[in-house]
């Protein structure tokens, strides 16, 4: 059996999924502007398990993204999903958003620097560009250099870009748990959990 519950915090979007192996049987998100994570992730918690008749006896496994990311809300993230793995005994499973990314996928993704609402690394194929801010963005959309990216971001940063991506009819897509089942189980099949020593000085990769 392989019942992971995947957890995401690292930015104002809370995503939630629970999956059977890789496939994924429920996923939940909440997108909101102010980081509001601590007053309803464990509320969807006990809602994705209830949408799904299931409960938390019988996980087998939990993961949390661990960045990059707000450092706060990371920090959330993971003391929730500790907290479950000690109380249940079951394996704590973390991944980190670039290489999970990575291997799904080959096209042009971005991060967003929340502190400074600056555009931190833009990869395209195989470049990085570093400190890309939202005019430089905005030229390579409209030279149509950009076909598909994940808005790594805050909510109201992808307010401002709706319209633009929306005119060039830009595929974008938000960070989700979704996408990081298959990392996930593929660490579970390995047994590539964390240690119990490093489950007290894991290292929050946050921006």
């Amino acid at each position: 059996m392989a019942f992971i519950l995947i957890i995401e915090t690292s930015t104002t979007i809370c995503s939630i999924s629970l999956s059977y192996k890789n496939i994924l049987l429920k996923n939940i998100n909440f997108y909101n502007l102010y980081f509001q994570h601590i007053n309803i992730l464990h509320f969807f918690l006990r809602k994705i398990l209830t949408i799904c008749n299931f409960e938390f006896l019988f996980l087998d496994a939990i993961a949390f993204n661990n960045g990059p990311g707000s450092y706060t809300s990371l920090k959330l993230g993971l003391a929730t999903a500790k907290g479950i793995s000690y109380a249940l005994n079951i394996p704590l499973i973390y991944f980190n958003f670039k290489p999970a990314l990575k291997e799904l996928y080959n096209n042009l993704f971005i991060l967003i620097k929340d502190k400074y609402s600056q555009y931190n690394i833009l990869y395209f194929e195989k470049k990085r560009f570093f400190n890309i801010n939202k005019y430089h963005l905005f030229q390579l959309i409209k030279k149509n250099l950009i076909k598909t990216f994940f808005l790594y971001t805050r909510y109201d940063l992808y307010l401002e870009l709706y319209n633009i991506l929306k005119l060039n009819k830009i595929k974008y897509y938000f960070i989700n748990t979704k996408y990081f089942i298959n990392i996930v189980y593929s660490k579970y099949k390995n047994n590539l959990f964390l240690k119990e020593k490093d489950k007290l000085y894991i290292k929050y990769n946050y921006i």
